[in-house]
């Protein structure tokens, strides 16, 4: 009975990873439909965060959570930890964007601080934000930067205002921190790029520059906090282990009673759940830059 069962659940898993991974045209079932509302919903979610996402990430996050879930049982033998793979399922591909999001945002307003540096050290000798930002741009190393600060090049030739192209420009980099730099880039130009008003656009640069500094600081405090939340679960788990070796007769109360198994599964549910609460309150909240 017991093999049984267990080639039951190798069937159902095998034929769930290849309609994952070959699921395409054709009659689709209500099956195929969850997986396609499934895997939408994270390329929106991944779309709206600005993160590169594509189908085979989401197919392999989904074939790892199920390779987990099979090992669970196989090694435990409780059939609830099956749920544990599909918890990983809606869990993963949220972690990873919002990991990936984060990662993003600190390297943009890097970079940012970066071209400001440059782009100030070049307008006195210029005179001009299109003349500097050419210079800019032959020396930039950063793709992104390069491209947004060609377009606003691009909008300055085509004779917008530089107003509405430092406006393009604050749109493009979408960082509240750069707000007011942009601000006092408006009034510097409308001063003529006087010695006045590239101190004060200097001044804003360097305010800039400590906020970085100062996110960057936070971001390492994260790490280690996260590292010592990890810890703590790590080490909570030694508390069922240790305990499984107190049978009762000839079986493991964890893996072969009930509410042994029950109790396994909580704290599977349990360590996922400390996880995301973790990355959501120890994290920097990207959206705030």
């Amino acid at each position: 009975m017991f093999s049984l069962i267990n080639a039951a659940l190798i069937a159902g898993w095998l034929v769930l990873a290849l309609t994952l991974l070959l699921r395409g045209g054709g009659k689709k079932d209500k099956a195929e439909g969850y997986w396609r509302q499934e895997e939408e919903r994270i390329n929106s979610r991944a779309s709206q965060a600005g993160v590169s996402w594509g189908s085979r990430e989401t197919k392999l996050i989904w074939l790892f959570s199920l390779g987990v879930a099979c090992g669970l049982y196989f090694l435990t033998g409780n059939l609830l930890l099956f749920g544990a793979g599909w918890l990983l399922m809606l869990i993963l591909p949220s972690l990873i964007i919002d990991s990936r999001r984060r990662q993003q945002r600190l390297a943009s307003l890097t970079a940012l601080t970066d071209c400001l540096r440059q782009l100030l050290a070049r307008l006195p000798d210029q005179g001009s934000l299109s003349r500097a930002l050419e210079m800019v741009l032959e020396s930039s190393g950063d793709r992104e930067s390069t491209l947004i600060m060609g377009q606003v090049l691009d909008e300055l030739r085509l004779g917008s205002s530089v107003r509405e192209a430092i406006g393009l420009w604050q749109n493009k980099v979408g960082l509240k921190k750069f707000d007011h730099v942009a601000e006092t880039m408006i009034q510097a130009n409308k001063d003529g790029w006087t010695p006045a008003a590239l101190s004060a656009l200097d001044k804003s640069v360097q305010a800039l520059e400590a906020d970085l500094r100062a996110v960057l600081l936070a971001a390492q405090k994260s790490v280690s906090k996260k590292r010592q939340l990890y810890t703590t679960l790590l080490t909570s788990w030694s508390f069922p282990v240790i305990l499984s070796l107190m049978n009762t007769g000839q079986k493991n109360i964890y893996l072969h009673t009930l509410a042994g198994k029950i109790l396994i599964f909580a704290y599977v549910a349990f360590s996922l759940y400390v996880v995301v609460k973790g990355q959501e309150y120890l994290s920097l909240n990207v959206e705030e830059l």
